[in-house]
């Protein structure tokens, strides 16, 4: 599979897992733990992989795999956002959160080859989803104002008119992923279960 050119992989691991009762990066998934089977979807696809996490507190399994810790701290998603794309050596990020299962190489890399904007995300039904999307540089400045000011939701930065956006709609990926599973993500127990569910559904 060739990689894509000019677009770096940032996984965001940083969280404190606390509705989840323990670690989501280390729940067991496909014979790994749960960061690791993302990392294996994404490396084929960046010439740079990073992992963004609140401490280095992670054992990486690839030397291709490059972690970092928050540039600011305490600031949640955003912080880690800002993070990664600060330090990719790319133009542009695809930037995702550690826990979900169910990621798509094709989903990814339709997201990624979109045409030249700021920000490239997808929206579904029940909103839009901000970690899993394509970020440019550009909205560096933006993210750290929003953090300065600890005004912290990611999705307000897609209202910022002076950051091009293009929107994919659920549609736009039916033929790759029919039933959206790549953006189900696991931030309780129940999420868990749901997934894992999900995944004996498949094997049937």
């Amino acid at each position: 599979m060739k990689k894509m050119d000019g677009v770096s992989g940032v996984i965001l691991a940083g969280g404190k897992s606390t509705r989840m009762g323990r670690d989501k990066r280390c729940l067991p998934w496909n014979g790994v733990n749960l960061l690791d089977s993302i990392c294996a979807v994404l490396d084929p696809l960046f010439d740079e992989l990073i992992i963004v996490t609140a401490a280095s507190d992670y054992e990486l399994r690839s030397a291709s795999v490059r972690s970092i810790t928050d540039e600011i701290p305490g600031k949640g998603s955003i912080g880690g956002l800002f993070s990664g794309i600060l330090h990719s050596h790319n133009p542009y990020s695809f930037v995702v959160a550690c826990d979900m299962p169910y990621l798509h190489s094709g989903v990814v890399e339709r997201i990624c080859l979109s045409p030249p904007a700021d920000l490239v995300v997808v929206h579904l039904l029940h909103g839009i989803q901000p970690l899993h999307a394509r970020y440019s540089k550009k909205c560096l400045p933006y993210l750290e104002e929003m953090i300065r000011k600890d005004h912290l939701k990611i999705q307000d930065l897609f209202c910022n008119s002076a950051l091009s956006t293009i929107v994919l709609d659920e549609t736009r990926l039916s033929d790759l992923d029919p039933h959206l599973r790549s953006f189900i993500n696991v931030n309780t127990p129940s999420d868990w279960e749901f997934a894992r569910k999900a995944r004996r559904n498949l094997s049937v």
